[in-house]
């Protein structure tokens, strides 16, 4: 389903694509992040425990993986985690029902299926995401209710 969406800041770590591991994911980094207590604290702080999320940010011959939380405030990182600003965009949005161990999915496997999903149901997107003016996959995860919502910046 396509929609309107609010700007969001993005607030974690960012991973070059050069340290995803064997199996096409980021599952050490994002288990870095998770055992980083500055990080926790910061969740807690905010009131964002049960909440995790990634952002793939697409570039002409690579990609940044992004993993952390996001919300609609405007908030400090804590030194150590970076921000970053998403812009409100029309994006495809879908959505499952998950863990946490979604994040650790080979990204080879996830996101072409994600974006076969997403020309299926007619998103006009172009094949090549980082000629996108927004190049980038947002994936939110709730951890209570393991609602993932998964947007494609058109």
């Amino acid at each position: 389903m396509e929609k309107e969406i609010a700007e969001l800041t993005f607030i974690g770590k960012a991973y070059p694509d050069s340290l995803m591991d064997a199996n096409a994911s980021f599952a050490g980094s994002n288990q870095e992040l998770e055992n980083d207590q500055v990080f926790q604290d910061f969740l807690a702080e905010q009131g964002l425990t049960d909440q995790r999320a990634s952002l793939i940010v697409f570039g002409p011959e690579d990609f940044m993986y992004w993993y952390g939380v996001v919300t609609d405030q405007d908030v400090d990182q804590p030194s150590g985690l970076l921000k970053f600003r998403l812009p409100s965009a029309r994006v495809f949005e879908a959505e499952e029902q998950t863990n946490a161990a979604y994040f650790d999915l080979p990204l080879n496997f996830e996101l072409p299926k994600f974006l076969d999903e997403a020309g299926d149901l007619g998103a006009k997107f172009q094949a090549g995401l980082a000629d996108s003016p927004n190049p980038y996959i947002l994936r939110q995860l709730d951890l209570g209710s393991k609602k993932l919502t998964k947007s494609l910046y058109l």
